[in-house]
């Protein structure tokens, strides 16, 4: 009897069809993209072997806009915390919520 390790195969696509993460024998991980394009992004996972009579188990935590921002490495990068660090937090969502008003207005 042949023992399968649980690997998977990662690929994300934009609405456009663009690959934007391809990843193959995966176990764990994370990753991070920008896209400008607008829509729904279709994240597909694959595993041939996920081992016999084993259940194969895919945690996602799907940020996106401001959410998705790395604040510590912003933090450590430009020397900031505490307070000017939750400003700039601040002003990241304002941000979003203006470019998210002007689409909607252009609507």
């Amino acid at each position: 009897m042949r023992q399968w390790d649980n690997y998977v195969l990662l690929i994300v696509t934009s609405p456009y069809g663009n690959i934007l993460h391809h990843k193959e024998n995966v176990t764990h991980g994370q990753f991070a993209f920008t896209s400008s394009e607008s829509g729904q992004y279709l994240a597909c996972f694959w595993s041939d072997h996920p081992g016999e009579g084993d259940a194969l188990s895919v945690n996602i935590d799907w940020k996106i806009g401001v959410a998705a921002k790395d604040w510590e490495s912003v933090a450590r990068k430009e020397k900031i915390e505490g307070v000017e660090l939750e400003l700039r937090k601040l002003e990241g969502a304002v941000e979003a919520i203006h470019d998210n008003l002007l689409y909607l207005k252009t609507r």
